[in-house]
């Protein structure tokens, strides 16, 4: 066949071809309507909601964050009856929490599967959030635990707002900057999430032992500023997993 009929073959084929007959239009349509009864279910699924959806992702996800945090709680109340001036190491012991989170969030990127999930009817930002719920919960009871041991040693509860600001400001700058490396990172997320909270860690405790000025009543409004400041840092990312979540997107970058 040359180009000539081709062209004359292709013409006929799609512009001069025989015209549909209506018989067989509706004789095709009625068995595809016949297929779909018999193989498939065209009603429109329930969407599921969001707690429905938390309580699935809690009995998936549960395990690994309550055995997480309890292993994290358990080295730290270990840590806190071997030191002496405890009150001052609470800033180096509560970002371990966050850094027991990163497993649960981080997982999907872990098993390379981010792909996976961003196509889910759940977006990637409403998992992210549900996970943070869940981690959240559990990590606000560690980090009470910790207080409540703490005290016991200092056998005084005069200086409970100044332990509490001591223990939420660090982890609330460690858990901003995992989900703003989440977001804004991509293959080195998860290597990176780590080695900046470890350094937090680092950081604290040796402002701990070499800085004790900064634990004195009289920084207490440094403290103060602080945890107004990463508390708003921290509701924005949380607002913006919010906003993501409504939209049906993805929060971060798949890597």
């Amino acid at each position: 066949m040359n180009s000539r009929e081709l062209e004359r073959y292709l013409r006929d084929s799609f512009g001069r071809g025989e015209e549909i007959k209506p018989e067989k239009e509706a004789e095709t349509v009625a068995r595809c309507m016949e297929a779909m009864r018999r193989y498939g279910d065209c009603r429109e699924e329930e969407r599921t909601g969001f707690w429905q959806f938390l309580s699935d992702v809690f009995r998936f996800e549960g395990l690994l964050i309550f055995g997480l945090q309890a292993g994290v709680l358990f080295l730290i109340c270990m840590q806190i009856g071997a030191i002496e001036d405890v009150m001052h190491y609470v800033p180096a012991f509560t970002p371990l929490f966050a850094l027991a989170v990163m497993p649960v969030l981080l997982r999907s990127q872990f098993y390379k599967m981010g792909e996976m999930e961003a196509v889910t009817r759940a977006s990637g930002a409403e998992i992210i959030l549900a996970k943070l719920i869940l981690a959240g919960a559990v990590n606000l009871i560690g980090i009470t635990v910790v207080f409540g041991l703490v005290m016991y040693r200092r056998q005084s509860g005069e200086e409970i707002g100044q332990i509490i600001l001591y223990g939420l400001v660090p982890y609330l700058v460690c858990m901003t900057t995992i989900l703003r490396l989440i977001r804004l990172r991509r293959k080195e997320r998860l290597p990176v999430c780590a080695v900046a909270t470890i350094c937090y860690c680092l950081v604290w405790g040796i402002s701990a032992n070499k800085m004790p000025q900064v634990y004195e009543t009289s920084a207490v409004g440094v403290w103060i500023v602080l945890f107004i400041a990463f508390a708003g840092f921290f509701w924005r990312e949380i607002r913006f997993i919010i906003e993501n979540k409504r939209e049906g997107k993805l929060y971060g970058i798949i890597g």
